[in-house]
C-alpha cells in the first residue's frame, strides 16, 4: 500500500521550489513507513494535552525521519515573543535561545512560517541556497554551534493567529523527498491532535490555578479516565521535572513512576478494594525534599485530579525567616505548619514542651492571630504563595 502527495509548490522572497509528486515523480510512502506512521499518530490522539503531545512528537519524530534533534517553536505576533514549547536537545538549546530570538529578522525560515501557516514541509535550501544560507549570522551564531547543519520544517495550523512548527535537524545528510512526505502526512495529525486537545479542556486562567494551588497548598494536574494528562499546572510540571529528571521524556505526560502509580489506583477505583484501603499516597523524597501526590476521581471516574505537595525544609525556612522571628522559632512555625502537635515538635526540635508553648506565644503574637490553627492556615497561604 502507497500514500502519496500531489505536487507541491513553495515561493518565497522570488525562490520557487517545485517538488515533483504527481505520476511520474511521486514520493512513495512504504508499508512499513506507513505502520509506523499510523502507530505514531494513533499515540497523538491518546494524548490529553498539547504539551503530552508536543513533547512525544520531539522525542519520537526522529524514528520517521531519522532526524538528530527536534525542537518545536513558537512565536505571537501581537507581543513578538519566541520561546520553545518541547524539544529534544536540553539546556544548551536554551542557552542559546536568545541569540536565535535576536537574530530572528535574519531567518528566512521564520519569515517564511509567518507567511505560509498551512504550506508543506520545507528545508532552507528551498529558501535560499545552502552556500547563502552558510554565511548568516543565525547560522553561525545559533544553528551551526548546535550542530543543526540540515533543516526541515513545517508549521502547525491548531495555534493560529500564533506561529508554532516543527522543526528537525540532521547533523550531515540532507532531508530526502520522502522525509518530506512522512512529515507532510504527520503534519495535519499532530496539529488535529493539538486542536482536540484545546477543545477537551479548556485551561483554566492563571488567577484560577493560583486561587485552586493556594487552596491546596500544592499543585494539581487533570487526567482522562485512562490516567493521560489532560492539564498540568506549571508549578506541577516543575515538581515533575525537579523530582523525576531521570525520567523524561514523559510517557503520557507523566514520569513513569507515577504513570505506574496512577494505573494501580485508577484500576483500584473501578474495583471493591477501595472498599477496605483508603486510597494510597505516592511520596517520593529527594533528598530533604519530599514530594506528596494524592489521586482523586469524579463520581463517573471520566477525570482524575492528581494533588501534588512539594516540601523543601530548607527553602520553606529560608521564607519564614523573614518574620524575623529567631532560628528556634521559626523552627517551631514550619512544624506547626505541618500540622504537628506541641509533644511532636518537642520530640523533633529535642525541646520541653513549656519552651515549645513560649515560642507559640510569639508566633501568635507575631502573627495576630489567636491559636494554633489560625496560625497554621496563614503560613501556610504564605509558604503555597511565595
Amino acid at each position: 500500500m502507497v500514500i502519496a502527495i500531489g505536487e507541491v509548490l513553495c515561493h518565497s522572497e522570488g525562490h520557487q521550489c517545485k517538488r515533483a509528486c504527481d505520476g511520474s515523480g511521486m514520493e512513495r510512502i512504504s508499508s512499513v513507513d506507513q505502520r509506523k506512521i499510523s502507530a505514531f499518530v494513533r499515540e497523538l490522539y491518546c494524548l490529553g494535552s498539547v504539551n503530552a503531545i508536543l513533547d512525544r512528537v520531539v522525542q519520537s519524530l526522529s524514528m520517521l525521519i531519522a532526524a538528530n534533534s527536534v525542537f518545536i517553536p513558537t512565536f505571537d505576533p501581537r507581543t513578538k515573543i519566541m520561546s520553545v514549547l518541547a524539544d529534544n536537545i536540553g539546556p544548551e538549546l536554551h542557552e542559546l535561545w536568545p541569540t536565535l530570538v535576536a537574530l530572528r529578522h535574519n531567518n528566512p525560515a521564520l519569515t517564511y512560517h509567518l507567511s505560509h501557516a498551512t504550506a508543506p514541509a520545507f528545508t532552507m535550501g528551498d529558501l535560499l541556497p545552502r552556500s547563502q544560507w552558510k554565511k548568516t549570522a543565525v547560522f553561525n551564531e545559533f544553528y551551526s554551534k548546535l550542530d543543526m547543519q540540515e533543516r526541515l520544517s513545517v508549521s502547525l495550523p491548531f495555534a493560529r493567529p500564533d506561529s508554532v512548527g516543527v522543526v528537525a535537524h540532521r547533523i550531515r545528510r540532507s532531508f530526502t523527498e520522502r522525509d518530506r512526505t512522512v512529515l507532510n502526512l504527520v503534519q495535519f495529525h499532530i496539529s488535529e491532535a493539538c486542536r482536540t486537545a484545546k477543545m477537551y479542556l479548556v485551561p483554566p486562567s492563571a488567577s484560577i490555578v493560583d486561587a485552586i494551588e493556594s487552596l491546596v497548598g500544592g499543585s494539581f494536574v487533570a487526567l482522562n479516565s485512562s490516567g493521560a494528562v489532560r492539564y498540568c499546572s506549571d508549578l506541577s510540571q516543575r515538581c515533575f521535572e525537579s523530582f523525576f529528571p531521570q525520567e523524561k521524556p514523559f510517557h503520557l505526560g507523566l514520569p513513569a513512576t507515577v504513570e505506574r502509580w496512577v494505573r494501580r489506583e485508577i484500576a483500584a477505583f473501578g474495583t471493591s478494594e477501595l472498599a477496605v484501603r483508603p486510597p494510597q499516597s505516592l511520596d517520593v523524597r529527594l533528598g530533604e525534599r519530599s514530594l506528596h501526590i494524592r489521586l482523586a476521581t469524579t463520581f463517573d471516574r471520566t477525570v482524575q485530579i492528581l494533588f501534588l505537595r512539594a516540601e523543601d525544609p530548607t527553602l520553606e525556612l529560608a521564607k519564614l525567616s523573614a518574620l524575623e522571628l529567631g532560628a528556634r522559632t521559626t523552627e517551631v512555625l514550619y512544624w506547626l505548619a505541618k500540622g504537628k502537635k506541641n509533644e511532636e515538635i518537642g520530640i523533633i526540635l529535642g525541646m520541653a514542651p513549656e519552651t515549645v508553648k513560649t515560642h507559640l506565644k510569639a508566633i501568635f503574637y507575631c502573627l495576630k492571630v489567636e491559636n494554633r490553627a489560625t496560625a497554621a492556615s496563614v503560613i501556610s497561604e504564605l509558604l503555597a504563595r511565595a
